[in-house]
């Protein structure tokens, strides 16, 4: 089983690509965005603003977009979740990466009771740099995925 990061979310992260070392094919530049994105990924929530840059915008927050009108998302509602790096690719100042969110459903999740059922969604990410630092980002959920595991279909 590939190395697990506890401190992510209160699960870790995962996946043959979490480590991703010095890629053949990629620029300098390139390694150094899709490290910075393996450790934005890595990060709590709180800490992932360390990584912004100057005017910083995020034009898509994936699954967090549902919170609007709920308590919205807090690592308590997967409390043993991890993410699993399926892939992630680089080209000039921008990182794309898919990871898979797998764990249980034991607090609040957008508005939802903690039903106990197990979670397995997909996500994606794209990032764009400058300097080493994040300038945008979008990120895309498994929304109906989600909503049909919670209400105890397989999604």
């Amino acid at each position: 089983m590939p190395e697990q990061h506890p401190e992510l979310c209160g699960g870790g992260l995962v996946g043959r690509f979490a480590d991703r070392g010095a890629a053949l094919g990629y620029t300098d530049e390139e390694q150094r965005n899709i490290a910075t994105a393996l450790q934005l990924r890595r990060a709590s929530f709180e800490q992932r603003k360390t990584f912004h840059g100057p005017r910083f915008a995020v034009h898509r927050r994936g699954m967090a977009h549902l919170s609007e009108g709920t308590a919205g998302y807090h690592p308590s509602a997967i409390a043993d979740r991890v993410d699993e790096i399926v892939d992630i690719i680089a080209k000039g100042d921008r990182v794309w990466c898919v990871w898979r969110i797998r764990g249980t459903h034991t607090g609040e999740l957008f508005g939802i009771p903690a039903s106990g059922r197990s979670i397995d969604v997909l996500e994606m990410g794209a990032w764009r740099f400058a300097e080493g630092r994040v300038i945008g980002a979008w990120v895309f959920g498994g929304e109906c995925s989600l909503a049909a595991q919670l209400d105890g279909r397989r999604g």
